[in-house]
């Protein structure tokens, strides 16, 4: 998945510009620069600070839809991922559930700038995204989401937050085997009770994994690359 998100984004015309072009003006677009940062940051506060949270939810969620059906799609992607980091900082349930929306477009910058948003949302309200993320499961939530929502469990707990343990479990018997496998990763890396015994009942599964190039081809394979490795011994033990 790539990284670049909207803070690369620039008008088209100026993505094929000759290197240095604009050298000569370097200054004068720095503070054209400043001033559009600044320009951002008022206005994302102003809409923050507009209505109740409750009340902000429903005006996003038009705006997502607003987004996506915008004809250029460049420009839908820069929207979406701009109404992404603004619902990570909208501390209402109805916001994760939109930004578990956002998780399922079909963009890859897009679904980056979600997982990213979704993940700050996590550290600051964990148990406010894990209950999103079991309602949304509940109602048969489908999608390449579902491929970001393993790591995002493990990785938004806090010290004094129980990782979601079930959801992560749940999601190992997902349908799609590139969705166990990536939470077969996580719960190796959690390395809780219950975790070995979770593993070994995937040694025999034959299903392929779409990105298998470099790693397992199967969920069996990499289950059992995962248990050899929680064998292998530290190399403090070593």
């Amino acid at each position: 998945m790539r990284a670049e998100g909207y803070h690369g984004w620039r008008p088209t015309n100026e993505r094929e510009s000759p290197p240095g072009l604009y050298a000569p003006g370097v200054e004068r677009r720095l503070e054209q620069l400043y001033s559009a940062r600044r320009a951002a940051l008022e206005a994302e506060a102003a809409v923050l600070d507009a209505d109740r949270e409750e009340d902000l939810v429903p005006i996003l969620s038009e705006a997502l839809d607003a987004a996506r059906a915008h004809p250029t799609r460049h420009e839908a992607s820069f929207r979406l991922q701009v109404l992404a980091d603004l619902l990570s900082r909208v501390a209402h349930p109805g916001a994760v559930t939109l930004l578990l929306d956002i998780l399922n477009d079909p963009d890859d910058s897009v679904r980056a700038a979600a997982a990213a948003a979704t993940s700050a949302a996590a550290r600051s309200r964990y148990e406010q995204v894990v209950q999103a993320v079991r309602d949304s499961l509940e109602t048969g939530f489908e999608g390449p989401a579902l491929l970001e929502l393993p790591s995002l469990l493990l990785d938004g707990a806090g010290p004094d937050d129980p990782v979601a343990f079930d959801l992560i479990v749940q999601l190992l018997e997902s349908d799609d085997p590139d969705v166990a496998a990536e939470a077969a990763c996580v719960l190796a890396e959690l390395g809780v009770a219950g975790v070995r015994e979770l593993l070994e009942s995937l040694q025999d599964d034959d299903r392929p994994l779409s990105d298998a190039v470099d790693g397992p081809a199967t969920v069996g394979a990499l289950a059992r690359d995962l248990l050899a490795s929680m064998d292998a011994p530290s190399r403090g033990q070593a």
